[in-house]
């Protein structure tokens, strides 16, 4: 039996809707995606207690679900890499980033990542390379050799919008040297220690040699790709930390985090 007109624009009129709202939604999607970068300090037994310290039974379900859900794990300088190249980001990238350089990534990370093949960056504090609670210079070659990333996370750890431009620049080009004189491979990347961030910084970072720069999680609602300032996602322990991973590593919650702050004004980095 044949449609009457009035069916048949019907028809047209929901099909049209359905291609919209599927094109659409795919293109707010892609508009909204950023690659979930997680920062992790501490791996240790006290993450219920301390805000940086994940528990190693919580670190390895974690790794598990990135493995077993088929992501695209690689290091902070494939991923600015992968940037640069201009090329479209596919949506299973992850990175895994660990801040200060403490013994316990050696002692209770390094294994979990090693058991899942798990390429993580770990920005070290150079100026305190061998100290109590530090990791040494062994454990970072040894480390480096197995595939982690090893990058530079400052000389001294200061809060990078008090220095002068020729004191952050001296943070950037001695630690970046140290580094690089433990593992025999190239410091790509910087992260600010507190996420602190300065206009200086980014000249300073690209003439030194880095490729992008790590922060945390500035405050505003821009969720662009800036490969000097690059946004990650703090993971601490929880009662929901399973469910609280997912969210994080699904590429959109920095935009949900970011959008909270769209009517607000911040300074903090």
């Amino acid at each position: 039996m044949a449609l009457s007109n009035p069916k048949k624009i019907l028809i047209t009129f929901v099909l049209a809707a359905a291609a919209v709202l599927y094109f659409g939604g795919r293109s707010f999607l892609e508009k909204c995606y950023y690659p979930p970068i997680l920062m992790y300090h501490s791996i240790d037994d006290h993450g219920s207690k301390l805000k940086l310290s994940v528990p190693v039974k919580e670190l390895r379900e974690q790794m598990k679900y990135l493995r077993d859900n088929k992501f695209d794990i690689v290091s902070s300088a494939q991923l600015a890499d992968m940037i640069k190249s201009g090329k479209k980001l596919p949506h299973n990238i992850v990175a895994v980033t660990l801040d200060d350089g403490l013994l316990d990534n050696y002692v209770n990370g390094f294994p979990v990542f090693k058991e899942y093949k798990i390429p993580a960056t770990m920005f070290v504090i150079s100026g305190s390379i061998g100290k109590p609670d530090f990791l040494n210079a062994a454990q970072i070659k040894e480390m480096s050799d197995a595939g982690i990333d090893i990058e530079s996370h400052s000389v001294t750890h200061p809060y990078i919008e008090s220095l002068t431009a020729d004191g952050f620049k001296r943070e950037a080009v001695e630690s970046k040297k140290a580094i690089e004189a433990i593992t025999g491979k190239t410091v790509y990347t910087f992260c600010f220690p507190y996420g602190g961030f300065n206009d200086y910084a980014r000249d300073i970072l690209r003439d030194a040699g880095y490729a992008a720069g790590y922060a945390t999680m500035p405050r505003d609602n821009s969720i662009a790709l800036d490969l000097y300032r690059m946004k990650r996602i703090k993971i601490a322990s929880g009662p929901f930390s399973m469910l609280d991973f997912r969210l994080k590593t699904s590429g959109y919650y920095m935009w949900f985090k970011a959008h909270r702050w769209t009517k607000k004004k911040s300074t903090e980095y």
